[in-house]
Parts: C-alpha cells; structure tokens; sequence
C-alpha cells in the first residue's frame, strides 16, 4: 500500500461520483468514546481542520455504480465504527452509533475532470468538507470513473479509523463491489469485531503497583511531564503552527531490509526496533542528542476478528533510544527499548493520565511521533499492489515532525509530516540521508555478522569428528 498526502497524491482524471449520507428516522443511540477519540474531537471543537484519512484502490472498467453503491452500504452496514458520530451537548462532547439500515443515501455526480490537479483539488475539496467528526456520517465514499481503469475512494473521519482500518476497507470494499458488478452474491467475508462493543465493556486496569505504571511515571518524571517533540529547530516559534507539507522516500529495498531484520533479530530484536534504532542515528548524526524520545502508536488487535475490524484499535507508548555508532549495540538497545515501550502499552492511557503526579506539558500542538506498520501482515496484502491502493492523508497544519514507516514486499517506505518551512525542508532532507545511511551501515554489519556466523558454522563442521 502506498502511504501518501492529498498533497503530493496523482489521481488520474475521470468523471466523479459520489454519495451523502443523512441519518435516517431511526434515533442514534449513546455509545462511548475511547481516548484516542475524546482526543480528536476535542480538537476539533477547538477549530482545527479535519484530519481524514482516505482509503483508494484501482478496478478495471468503469464504474458500475449500482454495484459501489451496494458495496458501500454493505460495508457501511458490516462496521460499527462507520454508524458512529459525535454530538455536542452543553460544550460536551458524546459519541452517538446510528442505525445503519435506516441511513440514507443519494448520489451526486459531479462530471468528469481534465487534468490531475483538478481531480485532486475537488476530491480533496470533498473530503474536507464531508468529513468533519462533528457532523455524521463524516464519510465521503466516491469513485474515479474511467474506460480503462477506475478509482474507488472511501473517505472518512480519523474519528472512524486507524491506518490498519484503510487495508480491512480495501479488502471487503473490493470483494463486495467485484461480486455486486459481477452479478453474484455477497461474498461470505471473515467475521469482524464490533469495535462499539469493545468501547461499552469495563475499561481495563492495572494495580497501582505494576512495574508498567511505574515505568510511565518515571518516564513523565524525567521528562518534567513534556511529550516528546523533535529536538532539532524546525523554523516554527512557540506557539506557532503553519501549513504542513509532506516527504515521502524509500528507506531500503527487500533484500536490505530483510537482511537488518535477520541482523536485528539475533540482537533480540525486530526490524521495526531496527529502523528506530537507525533514527535515533540519525538524529544524532544532525546535532541532535544521543537519547531520542519519541512516542510510538501500537495496534491492540490481538483476536482474528478484530483484525478484520475497522476502528481506532491503536494506544500509544513512549520508546527512548541511544544513538551508537556500533551497530550491534544500537539493535540491541533498541530491542530493549522497543519492549519495554511495548510492555507499557499494556497500561490504558486513561490509568497513565490519572495516576500522573502532574499534568501533561504540551509545548506544540503536535508531538513527535514514529509508526510502524507492516503492511505484509494485513489482510490481503499480496492484492495490494495490483489494486494500486493508496492510503491519502489530509494535509492540515503542523508544528512537530511525524513520521509512518511502512513495510511492504518492496522493503521500507516512510512518509513524513512536516511544518512547511524552509528549516524544516533541510532538516527532513539531511535526516532522511542519513536515515537510509544508517540503515545501510547496519546492512554492512549484518553481512559482517553473516560470514562470521558461516565461518563459525564451516569450522564446526570441519572439526566434526568422521563417520565410521
């Protein structure tokens, strides 16, 4: 899947369709708010922009538009998350779920487009208009028709989804729509979880004397209760935000990820803590200091219906990493880092903020950000690629650097959210440089490793006594 911004997405111009959605008669029902959701509304009550997130895949032809419409409304139907919204009553926010059956939907053409700019200015025009989480459905579904091949676009509210929901959507979105315009019945897709049922059981706890609390308190402590920001000047002043821009860059091809990933994990790690541990590198390498903090979304999907799932299944956990120019001693810090942050994503976030001796310090609106994702592992990923699925991000305003790693068959790929100014324009250039050096310094090491490893092997087998 390619991770992208409307900003630098390429959508090829066709004629446009698309539906509103309105509430039906049916009154929404109240259902809770998890915090990554209180969160985000509470921005938005604030003023800030939409912050969407847009699912897109290629089929051949041109639309059936009968057959998209009874795919989005299956799908619509198939996952809670999508019947849910927000209201606001007495400047307090409440999450409300809809009755999907009674939803209404009507279809709006708008024509056909002439180049890609004007394709992505209206498309992007849409999504920020429709999808607001303070008015349902907060969704656009749409599609790119052409002769040869079209697009399909499922819009909606981070309120909705997290970036492992987009994959889930392309997948059924797919299967629903090929059979529709097929004219052969609903496929039988793998049972999903009820996100809105997980949000009504008893939120979790650990006892107030758990190791992981403790490691979230002295990480808040020694941090004076500031989230982590980047540690390098970006060209943004206190209190000041400005349009974001967007990078995106391939940090390794297949073989030298899959060699950092061997050379990682007899160092007790993974490659994803390898990649952080070539961050914190790299930061080092550009001034910054030899300890990087950073925050880290982590999935809590753990069942295989909830893996079929859309909704925000994500908390967030802090990681510190030091900066080594021994490769083996970085991956192995790394490796312990990464699980001790992975430990403390057992703790809920609500428990964190209650328990804290003091309140957070949010120096930017924003804070510094690294996620993860291994696309190869989400359902029908080896379909991703010949769908041309996108994964398009809303460009809004930015004061801190954020960053998605993605994993495909391909290797790595990031994507990072940036304050468009020119500071930070140089920043992001020098560290993406060396991001990719570190990484292939590792590559070195590992082939090091590699014929250390194979001599160690030969000469065992030369020492073995003979047969008879």
């Amino acid at each position: 899947m390619l991770v992208t911004a409307a900003d630098l997405w390429e959508p090829d111009p066709g004629t446009i369709v698309s539906w509103r959605i309105a509430p039906g008669p049916v009154p929404p029902r109240p259902v809770g708010l998890s915090l990554n959701q209180r969160n985000h509304l509470a921005a938005a009550v604030a003023g800030e922009p939409s912050v969407w997130l847009a699912a897109t895949f290629d089929v051949e032809g041109p639309i059936d538009v009968d057959a998209l419409e009874h795919a989005f409304r299956a799908v619509v139907a198939r996952h809670s998350a999508l019947q849910c919204g927000a209201a606001v009553v007495a400047h307090e926010v409440h999450g409300v779920r809809h009755d999907a059956a009674s939803l209404g939907w009507s279809r709006v053409d708008y024509g056909p487009t002439v180049s890609v700019d004007t394709t992505r200015d209206l498309v992007r025009a849409e999504l920020d208009r429709a999808c607001f989480p303070l008015a349902y459905p907060a969704i656009w579904p749409a599609a790119i028709s052409r002769a040869d091949r079209s697009t399909i676009v499922l819009g909606l509210d981070h309120l909705h989804a997290d970036a492992y929901s987009l994959v889930v959507l392309v997948d059924d979105l797919h299967a629903l729509y090929d059979a529709a315009a097929g004219g052969r019945p609903a496929p039988d897709l793998p049972e999903a979880a009820c996100f809105v049922s997980g949000l009504d059981r008893p939120p979790r706890r650990v006892p107030a004397q758990d190791d992981r609390l403790a490691a979230w308190h002295d990480f808040l402590r020694s941090r004076e209760h500031r989230l982590p920001t980047f540690p390098i000047p970006l060209g943004v002043g206190p209190g000041e935000r400005v349009a974001q821009c967007t990078e995106v860059a391939q940090l390794a091809d297949a073989d030298l990820t899959e060699r950092v990933g061997a050379h990682s994990q007899r160092h007790g790690g993974t490659t994803s803590s390898a990649v952080l541990a070539a961050l914190a590198t790299a930061v080092d390498e550009l001034g910054g200091p030899d300890t990087l903090a950073v925050l880290t979304p982590v999935h809590t999907r753990v069942t295989e219906q909830e893996r079929r799932a859309v909704g925000w299944y994500t908390t967030t956990t802090p990681v510190e990493l030091r900066a080594h120019r021994d490769g083996c001693l970085a991956l192995t810090e790394a490796a312990a880092a990464v699980a001790t942050g992975r430990a403390m994503a057992a703790v809920p976030l609500d428990q964190v903020l209650e328990s804290a001796s003091a309140a957070l310090v949010r120096e930017r609106a924003d804070v510094f950000m690294a996620s993860y994702l291994d696309y190869r592992r989400l359902p029908g990923h080896g379909e991703l690629v010949g769908r041309r699925a996108h994964h398009v991000s809303a460009p809004t305003l930015a004061d801190d650097l954020q960053v998605w790693i993605s994993r495909t068959d391909s290797g790595l790929a990031v994507r990072v959210r940036l304050p468009d100014t020119t500071t930070a324009r140089q920043v992001v250039a020098g560290l993406l440089t060396g991001w990719t050096t570190a990484l292939r310094d590792l590559g070195v090491c590992a082939r090091a490793g590699d014929a250390v490893v194979t001599a160690a092997a030969s000469g065992r087998r030369e020492s073995r006594p003979a047969g008879p």
